[in-house]
């Protein structure tokens, strides 16, 4: 097990222990391998085996789904707001525009032979996304994971944060950040950044209901050699 694991199982470890159901076991172990792999190396062939291990498809832009295409504006959506509640006029205008960039997304054009620094993965049963983006810098470089996991894959929930506490959704923010975790070992530096999204405030204030209930993004950067 590594840290990427043990970090997102300690995120999650109350949720899981208030509750039996086999699901959430299922989800907590397909989440916590997700980040595991797209922690376990910096390059893009070593990640992408590990992602189809565990049960991830690798698909191209114009082959996304409706389901893929909603859960990648969901994390689009995540990114829009900060820590402290958000008016409900502007949830819909974010939620319809992340929506309509995230369609964008299909028009995407690949060209065989050249180097691919994104790469998409799909869960098919479900629907679930996730896009691995690579950069080259002078000084470093570094790959990106963007995770975005339906209800049904995800280990973590926003009605299942609340517990039995009460509290109504819809007073509360969309979306709930999670501690940012790093780590450092090997000469890499991994970073996870976690997001809980309020599925019944967004879905109760737009047309449109979103069942994409975490985001996930993991950071493996890599100190170019003559940067030390």
């Amino acid at each position: 097990m590594n840290w990427g694991t043990r970090t997102l199982i300690g995120l999650v470890a109350a949720v899981s222990a208030a509750t039996t159901a086999p699901a959430v076991a299922d989800s907590s172990k397909f989440a916590s391998e997700t980040v595991a792999a797209c922690q376990s190396a910096i390059d893009l062939v070593t990640v992408t085996d590990n992602l189809i291990k565990i049960g991830w498809t690798h698909a191209v832009p114009a082959e996304l789904d409706d389901r893929a295409i909603k859960s990648f504006a969901a994390s689009l959506l995540s990114e829009q707001f900060g820590y402290g509640d958000v008016a409900d006029p502007r949830i819909v205008r974010t939620w319809e525009l992340a929506l309509k960039n995230a369609a964008g997304t299909r028009n995407l054009v690949t060209f065989e032979g050249t180097e691919q620094k994104d790469r998409w993965f799909v869960k098919l049963q479900t629907g679930s996304v996730l896009r691995i983006s690579t950069d080259e810098y002078n000084t470093y470089s570094q790959l990106r994971c963007l995770i975005a996991l339906k209800d049904e894959d995800s280990p973590v929930t926003f009605e299942r944060l609340l517990g039995g506490s009460g509290r109504d959704p819809a007073t509360l923010p969309p979306v709930y950040r999670l501690r940012s975790q790093s780590y450092e070992s090997n000469g890499l530096k991994r970073v996870l950044n976690s997001a809980v999204l309020n599925t019944e405030r967004i879905s109760t204030v737009s047309d449109i209901g979103i069942d994409v209930s975490s985001i996930f993004s993991t950071y493996v950067t890599k100190q170019a050699e003559n940067s030390k």
